[in-house]
């Protein structure tokens, strides 16, 4: 499938540049038991870069989400710096959300990446 390398490839950049941060990682949901952890998901992918009505690029939109038993604004700059080093951009934190149930602050993170 044409692009299919390509989503497969950035997957696995964004998972293994959140792990770099030393938290645990899981597609869509976390199945384990942790006091900080992060879920991600792929959003959208959408042909970019266009020259005589052929794409040059495909951009990609990932979302992730950030869960945390505590304060979560230094964590949050390291995976934003993290992110930019990485080749990531366009980064939009949303607004926090606290979770009664579970106990944990959850704040969504959405960020592009352009692979040419």
């Amino acid at each position: 499938v044409e692009g299919e390398g390509k989503m497969t490839d950035v997957d696995s950049l964004l998972k293994t540049t959140l792990e770099g941060l030393g938290v645990p990682v899981e597609r869509l949901i976390f199945t384990g038991t942790a006091p900080i952890f992060f879920t991600y998901q792929f959003v959208l992918g959408a042909d970019a870069a266009f020259s005589d009505d052929d794409s040059e690029a495909e951009e990609f939109l990932y979302r992730v989400d950030l869960y945390t038993k505590g304060d979560f604004f230094a964590l949050l700059r390291r995976t934003k710096q993290a992110l930019k080093a990485a080749g990531f951009y366009g980064i939009t934190v949303d607004p926090e959300i606290y979770e009664r149930d579970t106990g944990y602050y959850h704040v969504p993170i959405e960020m592009k990446y352009m692979e040419v």
